[in-house]
């Protein structure tokens, strides 16, 4: 942390400590504290055995940012700050769930674990492969393109040759309920199709044609840029160009708007230059470009789910995708913001324990329908 973000920390704290703290400042102190912990907001992460052993634990954090050494000054501030601490933990009815913890009520038995389903490539051929049924090895072989499995989620394309002169295009369908799955062009660039989504790509990459389209769902590019054959991409309503870049776009049908967020390099989307840091958003045929939250936005592909003041109905779209579920609502629906980051590989049912320790929301689970319970 500079100097500079050290007095901008020590200044929120004070306004908040005061209670003359903006609305826009109070959102930077708490994004600043989420982001700055070390463990992943997990059900097991163990941050302390009670209370006051984790105000002292985020007490000393903030002391090591701000003022590492100074220990007189421990005794004295600890207990505004300790107090400042768990509020801002405690954000909403719908914040973290980290202190005044509430006996859980037992979800039903059943359950439901991710990594049903199985990924399919459809080649230009006409050849359909369910990618998790093959072992590492050779998939296809075709006079433009030898086609392998690299690992258990994870193929790669290498050009054979350029005899070929109709364009081929392939198709990876990742399910709802399945694992992102990796894809390798011949050039070396690679992309992540994430669940509930499906790419279409030419098989010969950049040496016949060098256009590809997300049809649905959402991908995150790491594209090596051919100044000679840039990349585009059409999805929902956007255009992408590459100019050396990674960036996630998000196309899901059932989310309110496309985003493309670029990571690194420039793209350009709907010719409108975008930034390292921003994001191009796709609303009622509009384009926006605003800040991003890279990490929020990109979460996905390192395996995590991450919520930053989502409502349940936000919340509910992405666990669906993930867990291939139905999501039903009964009573009155919380519209409290939820903020979370625990990992993909749990069941669904400790994601729902972790939720309903907000006391605002409760579930109920019926094989792979699960019902929001709101307050009656």
């Amino acid at each position: 942390m500079t100097e500079e973000e050290k007095s901008r920390l020590r200044l929120l704290a004070a306004k908040y400590l005061k209670n003359t703290i903006s609305e826009s400042e109070r959102e930077e102190l708490e994004t600043w504290f989420r982001e700055q912990r070390d463990e992943p907001l997990d059900i097991q992460a163990g941050f302390a055995p009670d209370e006051e052993a984790l105000e002292r634990r985020i007490f000393d954090a903030i002391q090591a940012k701000i003022r590492p050494g100074r220990e007189a000054r421990r005794v004295a501030l600890w207990p505004r700050i300790a107090a400042a601490a768990s509020i801002i933990i405690a954000i909403s009815a719908g914040g973290y769930f980290l202190l005044h913890q509430k006996p859980v009520r037992q979800l039903a038995s059943n359950d439901v674990a991710p990594f049903s389903k199985q990924a399919i490539l459809k080649t230009g051929h006409g050849k359909t492969l369910v990618l998790d049924s093959n072992a590492r090895g050779t998939l296809a072989q075709y006079t433009n393109a030898h086609i392998q499995k690299t690992g258990g989620v994870s193929i790669a394309y290498t050009n054979s040759s350029e005899t070929e002169k109709k364009i081929i295009f392939d198709t990876l369908q990742v399910p709802a309920g399945g694992k992102p799955y990796n894809l390798q062009l011949a050039d070396g660039s690679n992309i992540m199709v994430n669940v509930a989504s499906a790419l279409r790509f030419p098989e010969n990459f950049r040496k016949n044609n060098n256009e590809m389209e997300l049809i649905s769902g959402e991908a995150y590019f790491s594209i090596i840029h051919n100044a000679s054959s840039p990349l585009t991409i059409k999805a929902q309503g956007q255009l992408i160009e590459d100019i050396g870049t990674e960036f996630n776009v998000n196309t899901y049908a059932d989310e309110p708007d496309s985003r493309t967020t670029l990571v690194v390099g420039a793209i350009k989307v709907n010719a409108k230059a975008i930034l390292p840091g921003q994001q191009a958003i796709i609303s009622a045929g509009n384009l926006i470009v605003a800040k991003a939250n890279v990490q929020q936005a990109t979460a996905w592909k390192d395996g995590y789910f991450r919520f930053n003041g989502e409502h349940i109905q936000a919340v509910m779209r992405e666990l669906a995708r993930w867990y291939n579920i139905q999501v039903a609502y009964e009573g009155k629906v919380t519209d409290a913001g939820f903020y979370l980051r625990i990992t993909r590989s749990r069941n669904i049912s400790d994601v729902l324990k972790v939720l309903e320790r907000t006391n605002s929301v409760h579930f109920k689970i019926e094989g792979r329908r699960v019902t929001v319970l709101g307050k009656t």
